[in-house]
């Protein structure tokens, strides 16, 4: 028994060891594109949609990071109201933002380019109806004043591999599943009803990656 017991100890301690022996990238820089996807009772207002993310983590050690990001999906709500504006009615548009702010946990891998990491925290929602922001080519601004906007608080967990491209640990490829559930109220927008609703996302990004 004792035995067993010290060649544990000595298994963790050159475990141990060897992930010290790693040099940890302090900053990642995270660009990715996928698709929103709403579940649950949300499909009675949205529907699939592009989306696009960007995000930042200051990394303390090997296991632990801190992370914020930004994310925007675009006519989710599928907007059929007519806006009116600067240039007189014109048919509108929805984008759906998503700021993300918690951190993650790294779970050590034998596998030196592999990279397995797990997280959660808050998360705020803004949807907003939407208009083009310029008109003519571009040369007037357009001004939009029948839009309106809703928004809320929630969190947010998820989980991502990647795959490092270069021995350095620099540039990553890889894919993150993450699920979103906030409650928002405010004005309607597009056909969600100005009642409080509790809005779920499944969010599938394929993310490229910068360590530094």
């Amino acid at each position: 028994m004792a035995r067993t017991v010290t060649l544990l100890l000595c298994g963790l301690l050159a475990s141990s060891a060897l992930f010290a022996q790693e040099e940890i990238h302090h900053h990642n820089i995270m660009a990715s594109v996928g698709a929103a996807v709403p579940v649950g009772s949300s499909t009675d207002y949205f529907s699939s949609a592009p989306l696009v993310a960007f995000g930042y983590g200051y990394r303390f050690n090997r296991l632990f990071q801190a992370e914020l990001g930004l994310q925007f999906a675009f006519g989710a709500a599928h907007n059929q109201n007519t806006e009116i504006t600067d240039f007189g009615p014109m048919q509108g548009g929805d984008h759906e933002f998503m700021l993300p702010l918690g951190g993650r946990i790294y779970i050590p891998q034998p596998l030196k380019r592999l990279e397995i990491s797990a997280g959660g925290g808050g998360a705020y929602l803004h949807y907003s109806e939407t208009i083009p922001s310029n008109a003519y080519g571009g040369f007037y601004q357009n001004s939009c004043y029948s839009c309106t906007s809703r928004g809320g608080w929630g969190g947010y967990g998820l989980a991502s591999v990647s795959y490092f491209l270069d021995s350095n640990h620099m540039f990553k490829v890889g894919t993150t599943v993450q699920y979103v559930s906030a409650s928002t109220n405010g004005s309607a927008v597009a056909n969600i009803p100005a009642i409080q609703t509790t809005d779920h996302w499944t969010n599938i990004l394929f993310h490229f990656g910068l360590s530094f």
